[in-house]
C-alpha cells in the first residue's frame, strides 16, 4: 500500500508541477499595447505576415496592435507565435518571425520607456514622426523621443 501511495504522490506531484510551470509562462495581465510616446500611435504588426514591417498607427486595439509580455518577448496577438524581432543586421524594420526564445527577439523594457535590446546599446525607435505607417528599427539608445513607450493595458 505504502509503494502505491508513494507512486499516486509522484504522479500528482509532476502533473501539478507541470500545470505551474504552464501557467507561469502566461501573462496573467492580458495583451496591452505597446503606444509611443510621441502621441496617439501604437506598435502595430498590420501585415499579418512574418517579416512585413511592424509600424506605427493611431492606437484602436485592433488584435494587431496588442502584444503579450512574454518573458522579455513580445508575442503579436493577431499573428500568434509571431514575436517582435531586433531587426540590427537584419533588415531596416523590425518585424515578426517565430517565437523561438533567440537572442534578438529580447527586449528589456527600461524604467525611462526604452525598449532596449542586449546588451542595452540599440532601442526600439520610430523612424520618423508618428505618422500612419512609420516604421519602427532600432537606434543607438539616447534621448531621442521617438525611443519613448509605454505599456498601455
Amino acid at each position: 500500500m505504502r509503494l502505491i501511495n508513494g507512486r499516486a504522490l509522484a504522479v500528482v506531484s509532476v502533473v501539478l508541477g507541470v500545470a505551474v510551470l504552464n501557467a507561469g509562462a502566461a501573462n496573467a495581465d492580458g495583451p496591452v499595447q505597446v503606444k509611443s510616446r510621441l502621441g496617439d500611435a501604437c506598435l502595430d504588426a498590420p501585415g499579418g505576415n512574418w517579416y512585413a514591417a511592424v509600424v506605427v498607427n493611431p492606437c484602436n486595439g485592433s488584435d494587431s496592435q496588442r502584444w503579450n509580455l512574454i518573458g522579455r518577448q513580445l508575442q503579436n496577438v493577431a499573428l500568434g507565435g509571431g514575436c517582435l524581432v531586433n531587426p540590427a543586421g537584419h533588415g531596416m524594420f523590425a518585424h515578426l518571425a517565430p517565437c523561438t526564445g533567440m537572442w534578438n527577439l529580447n527586449w528589456n523594457i527600461d524604467p525611462n520607456g526604452h525598449f532596449s535590446t542586449d546588451p542595452g546599446m540599440l532601442c526600439l525607435t520610430v523612424l520618423g514622426g508618428p505618422g500612419p505607417g512609420t516604421w519602427v528599427s532600432t537606434r543607438y539608445c539616447g534621448d531621442d523621443p521617438a525611443q519613448g513607450w509605454d505599456i498601455v493595458a
